[in-house]
């Protein structure tokens, strides 16, 4: 019988107690819905004597096997090199812990930053940052264990842990951006208490005489419009909120933002575009990540979103002028199909996969702050008084050019210029007879450069012109007039092949931001022209060079001020 007694009793004595707490307990909300970006505040009692544990959380779970993406969902379900192996763990994407006792659950603490491993490791010094370093499973108190809300076990904690602490898993699940150090928040209390970065506009008071308390904090800024919040008081789910709509909202870039903002930044970046005369898409990559703050949907690394939006300027930029000099027979289509062939190749079954797998948007940074570094460097050498007067020159053999072409149209004889001419076609190495002047064709060449090149630019997302023409103007030595329009048909394989991979590995497009994007930056180029009339080109070039070389810095960590 006491056997009996003591099976039916300590069950019956835990739902008792657990009702009793439930009974002293009283919870409200200030509202039912909030705006994105702005604050919640949660008010009641508890029982006296008890610290306070408030968990604001998503409602909707999220596990590995849910990733849109298919590199992150192996990533995350697998991890890597048997490290940070979640499997079928499931947590909510936003997350946050507001209680009076921080210090059972995290450490404040200063943790060096930089110095990555590798052979390209930046910056080459330490620093030190303030981070509020989340504590292990084992390390925490199981009463407090117990008032965590929807996370009760050690794999969500673990899983929370990379969430909120490593790049890969703040990029692609949490995604709000690290506040104070390299930590997103989690772990929040009074500033007043604790004066820290990641506590602004947390407020917290608790009277534990009487178990009266109030809360209140400011969810992620950027939460989708109807996504639904839980709200978890000392372990126990207590009610739910909705995030309404605050602006404009890209549902694939994640993020709300004025259109106006996006499409007036798109067309400074056009007439950027026409300044240089390349690294359109560079500078889009950076608009997006800097500007922007492109985020991409839970699941996604933002890194795999920035890049198929931007190839989409990258697709619709080229195509006026391309059509141009097709109608006016002035693409060598022998050596520009294989260098088009070429690039989609490498655009398509290379560049993708790579970039997917290994450039996240961490590691985007750092390379896209190289590419900047180089590009800097050459607008700089290109504003020196000799470069100069090389340009001029070549200026004058394109215009001769082009008022030659204007002449055999007004005669009747550019169909007849524009005709190729070569006695026999060979892969390696042939002569070619193109608007009156002789080339040695390369299609080997041109088709090998095209892979190599349509990989690397539909990696970074980006055109590839900055590539092209140095690499047939120099490499191939083939003149302005004849490299610019199979510059473009380049610029355009890339984009149609670098998005059609993307997609089909479930990397969407932003396409209305994509779109937004194309037209301020077309508008832009038209506009650009008349700009670069009325400012010199030695300050423009090093204007940009200094932007450039100052976004390398920041890209890089070398300049870790403006991290």
């Amino acid at each position: 019988m006491k056997r009996i007694m003591l099976f039916f009793g300590i069950p019956l004595a835990s739902i008792m107690l657990v009702s009793t707490w439930a009974l002293a307990m009283e919870v409200s909300l200030s509202a039912k819905s909030v705006k994105a970006g702005s604050p919640i505040t949660i008010h009641g009692t508890i029982a006296t004597h008890q610290n306070l544990y408030v968990v604001v959380s998503s409602d909707k779970m999220f596990q590995p096997a849910e990733a849109p993406g298919s590199k992150e969902k192996n990533r995350l379900s697998k991890g890597k090199n048997g490290k940070n192996v979640f499997g079928d763990t499931a947590i909510p994407p936003t997350y946050y812990v507001v209680t009076n006792v921080p210090d059972q659950l995290a450490t404040v603490t200063n943790a060096d930053k930089g110095q990555t491993k590798g052979i390209f490791a930046f910056p080459p010094f330490k620093y030190k940052v303030k981070v509020n370093k989340i504590k292990k499973w084992g390390d925490i108190a199981p009463a407090a264990q117990a008032m965590l809300g929807p996370v009760t076990s050690e794999k969500q904690w673990n899983f929370l842990i990379f969430t909120h602490e490593k790049k890969f898993g703040i990029n692609t699940i949490s995604k709000e951006k690290p506040q104070g150090g390299g930590n997103a928040r989690m772990v929040l209390t009074d500033q007043n208490t604790q004066k820290e970065a990641w506590n602004k506009g947390v407020t917290l008071s608790l009277d534990k005489e009487t178990g009266k308390f109030s809360v209140s904090m400011t969810p992620y800024k950027n939460l989708a419009p109807d996504t639904k919040m839980a709200v978890y008081v000392n372990g126990h789910k207590v009610d739910t909120f909705t995030i309404e709509k605050s602006g404009f909202f890209f549902k694939t870039a994640n993020i709300y933002m004025n259109p106006l903002v996006v499409f007036g930044g798109a067309f400074i970046i056009g007439v950027l575009f026409v300044i240089m005369g390349a690294a359109g898409g560079l500078f889009t990559a950076a608009f997006q990540i800097t500007m922007l703050g492109t985020k991409g949907p839970v699941g996604i690394n933002a890194g795999n979103t920035i890049k198929p939006t931007n190839l989409f300027l990258t697709l619709c930029s080229p195509i006026t002028g391309l059509i141009t000099y097709i109608k006016e027979k002035r693409f060598a289509t022998p050596v520009a199909i294989p260098f088009v062939i070429g690039i989609i190749t490498g655009a398509f079954f290379i560049g993708p996969p790579l970039s997917a797998k290994y450039l996240n948007l961490a590691a985007f940074k750092f390379y896209l702050g190289i590419i900047c570094l180089v590009i800097g460097i050459k607008l700089f050498t290109e504003s020196l008084p000799s470069a100069i007067e090389k340009k001029k020159a070549m200026k004058a053999i394109v215009q001769k050019f082009n008022a030659a072409v204007k002449e055999a149209k007004k005669s009747g004889k550019a169909l007849e210029m524009g005709s190729i001419e070569f006695e026999k076609f060979n892969f390696v190495k042939f002569d070619m007879k193109f608007w009156g002047e002789t080339f040695i064709a390369k299609p080997l060449m041109m088709l090998t450069g095209g892979v190599i090149m349509g990989v690397i630019a539909s990696s970074f997302g980006v055109g590839g012109g900055f590539m092209f023409m140095p690499f047939m103007t120099t490499m191939v030595g083939y003149p302005m007039y004849l490299a610019v329009p199979i510059a473009l048909s380049g610029a355009f394989g890339t984009s149609i092949g670098g998005i059609a991979k993307y997609v089909t590995m479930g990397y969407q497009p932003d396409w209305i931001m994509a779109a937004l994007i194309a037209a301020g930056a077309m508008c832009g180029g038209v506009i650009g022209p008349k700009i670069q009339k009325k400012l010199p080109e030695i300050f423009l070039k090093r204007m940009l060079a200094g932007a450039l070389i100052l976004t390398c810095l920041k890209y890089t960590g070398l300049l870790w001020f403006m991290r």
